[in-house]
């Protein structure tokens, strides 16, 4: 599981699961049997069920609009302050249009707010074939597996521990 901006937290859970789902912070690998998945990406949803038959890599896009919902409060409360404003102004006394100017602002000021206001989406495209970062590198040793451990077991440094590179020139 990958993204191509900052890292973002990847949740499949199958369709027929009502389990824990299985989750990591992208770059990341995770072990998926086959069937449909119900992806999230930072907690949104990608719409629909992902389909999983072969070994590949899924690819997230998280598409924020922290600022279209921003600038929609901000319309809303504009348009409130000002409307209150002039209805204030009417109320007092004023000239009769700060009525209308006031219920206009309000109206606008609302109508923006729906127009502009917009939830978070997130994608997700699948390649078969393995991660750009990952291709070419030796398939992950097994540490359950006895006949890839050294003779030695009991000692701490003997057994694969953490995070291996490989270094070719």
């Amino acid at each position: 599981m990958r993204s191509d901006e900052k890292p973002l937290t990847f949740s499949a859970r199958a369709r027929t699961d009502t389990g824990t789902p299985t989750w990591c912070i992208s770059p990341c690998d995770a072990a998926l049997t086959p069937g449909d998945y119900q992806l999230k990406l930072n907690g949104v949803s990608v719409d629909g069920s992902v389909p999983v038959r072969a070994p590949g890599t899924w690819n997230g896009e998280y598409h924020s609009r922290q600022a279209a919902r921003t600038a929609a409060w901000l319309a809303l409360n504009v348009g409130g302050i000002i409307g209150g404003v002039f209805v204030t102004v009417g109320i007092l006394g004023g000239p009769s249009w700060a009525y209308a100017a006031g219920g206009g602002s309000l109206a606008a000021g609302g109508l923006l707010f729906v127009v502009t206001y917009r939830a978070d989406r997130a994608t997700v495209s699948f390649s078969p074939s393995e991660p750009p970062d990952a291709r070419g590198m030796p398939a992950p040793a097994s540490a359950g597996n006895a006949a890839e451990l050294p003779a030695d077991t009991g000692s701490f440094a003997s057994r694969p521990r953490g995070l291996g590179f490989r270094v070719t020139f």
